[in-house]
């Protein structure tokens, strides 16, 4: 027995970690929070048996009384179950395991000691993770996604020039709120880690705060709100009564009507009117951060310099995020190319924030720095070898759209190619598995078009079927009836008509 573990001390699973049966495995997922005590945005799938382990933790035991259960449990000595379970006590960084060849990836921090009237146990039965024919390698879930987002409006109070959304689809027979609660209701039952809820502008929505509290209730609230609206003492107290822990994503590009009006079709005193917003939020005890969309108009510390000073007159900002404008699916890059920087204007503005906030910032500034990191025309193993963020889509996600329809991205909106269902007359589920997400999913190489390079590629099995391509980006670079064309990060990817990237010269 390892003598540095407290055999008297409640170990218990992390309480940010989640345990879900999906048929031939078990996915373990994060959830939520601001703590730093977990590995955020965690999802990986291990071997039942260490789920088994793990779901003894979730009762108020001590380590002793775990152990003599376990033992019996896997019929094997106290000691050896010891070793098996050391190595998730209070793990500082993440560590593997490995079953038939295939390694297994657990965050920090697996077990935590019990911290006496804050722990709210999720008692789970080992019996839940039964399963038949082991497979850790398909990316895509089994029971369902792990994330849903509901589209709950496309209408904005801005219209912002750089935007990507598709703000211009008329949406003639929206859902009603209560197809909306069932929905909320029918992803709980799922198991998702969470309901997202957005725009549009989200809080135009007239029952937004009902349906955040319904997400709230059922332990499936969205990470954060993102809004572009003047913060009123109103939305603050819905905000309030819904008890939401999440972060409220405030959107300002400037503290300057000057350059902000233009870029939003915004009217004069919109900007003070986001900053008392601000401030609002500042004296409540929600939990909120502001994002900036760098653009041709902001993208100079001059223009930004007014805005971090006004933002350091708060006193709970989470933290300000950077973030350089992107292609957009819905809109021409004529029309908003020129308010793209050049990579020589972005890497000179990260320096100057760098070097101007640097050990003085009362908040993070975080810059989207990997914009200038991301590499085209490169990866030569297909998918599985893009950097980068993977992608959800089919995989692990599902969008509603706001009449219903089911689409697999949030960039694609009603491209009819990628809708792959309707919760009108289907279920969430129903949807998840259709005929539709699964073609889609499994495209043969004979489903590819002669003019795409994919069409006579050895590397299509393994590419398409790790499903790590990005549908948006290859829309976006190649246009919609190239849809079936290389992710522009592979190596047989051909020159991009719509340049993804940012230019080198200034």
């Amino acid at each position: 027995m390892d003598r540095t573990l407290n055999l008297n001390q409640v170990y218990v699973l992390n309480p940010h970690y989640r345990l879900r049966p999906d048929a031939h495995r078990v996915v373990l997922y994060a959830k939520g929070g601001n703590e730093q005590d977990f590995s955020r945005n965690w999802c990986t799938f291990i071997h039942p048996l260490h789920a088994v382990l793990l779901s003894f933790f979730t009762y108020k035991r001590t380590l002793k009384e775990n152990l003599t259960l376990l033992s019996d449990f896997f019929s094997r000595p106290e000691n050896e179950v010891a070793q098996w379970i050391r190595r998730f006590i209070e793990n500082a960084e993440p560590v593997q395991a490995t079953s038939g060849g295939t390694v297994i990836h657990f965050p920090k921090r697996v077990l935590v000691e019990e911290e006496t009237g804050e722990t709210a146990f999720m008692e789970t039965d080992a019996n839940r993770f039964l399963w038949k024919q082991l497979d850790l390698q398909t990316r895509r879930l089994y029971t369902g996604p792990l994330i849903v987002t509901l589209m709950l409006t496309n209408r904005c109070l801005t219209h912002c020039r750089y935007c990507y959304a598709d703000t211009a689809t008329q949406v003639i027979r929206p859902l009603p709120t209560a197809h909306w609660l069932e929905l909320i209701r029918e992803a709980a039952s799922l198991e998702v880690a969470n309901v997202n809820l957005m725009g549009g502008e989200v809080l135009l929505h007239p029952d937004w705060a009902t349906l955040l509290r319904e997400t709230v209730r059922l332990d499936v609230a969205p990470d954060f709100l993102s809004t572009k609206i003047p913060i009123n003492e109103v939305t603050v107290s819905k905000l309030e009564a819904c008890e939401y822990r999440g972060i409220v994503q405030v959107s300002l590009d400037a503290a300057s009507d000057a350059v902000v009006n233009p870029l939003t079709d915004t009217k004069p005193g919109y900007v003070r009117a986001m900053l008392e917003g601000l401030h609002r939020l500042d004296k409540s005890g929600l939990n909120y951060q502001v994002a900036t969309v760098l653009t041709t108009r902001n993208c100079q510390w001059e223009a930004l310099r007014p805005l971090y000073e006004e933002l350091c007159r708060l006193r709970r900002l989470q933290d300000w995020r950077l973030v350089p404008v992107s292609n957009s699916i819905s809109k021409p890059y004529e029309v908003f190319s020129h308010l793209k920087p050049k990579r020589r204007q972005l890497a000179d503005l990260f320096e100057k924030v760098e070097t101007y906030v640097k050990g003085e910032s009362p908040f993070p500034v975080i810059l989207g720095r990997d914009v200038l990191r991301k590499r085209y025309g490169q990866a030569t193993g297909g998918s599985r070898c893009f950097e980068g963020s993977e992608c959800s889509a089919l995989n692990s996600h599902l969008f509603v759209l706001p009449d219903g329809k089911v689409t697999i991205c949030e960039q694609l909106y009603w491209n009819p190619r990628f809708l792959i269902g309707d919760v009108t007359d289907m279920t969430l589920k129903e949807v998840w598995d259709s005929e539709e997400a699964h073609r889609l999913y499994s495209l043969q190489q004979t489903d590819i078009q002669p003019q795409s390079p994919c069409s006579r590629c050895s590397l299509f099995e393994q590419c398409f079927g790790y499903g790590n391509r990005c549908w948006s980006d290859i829309i976006k670079a190649y246009g919609p009836d190239c849809w079936d064309y290389p992710d522009p990060r592979c190596a047989w990817a051909p020159p991009m008509k719509n340049y993804l990237g940012y230019e080198n010269k200034v």
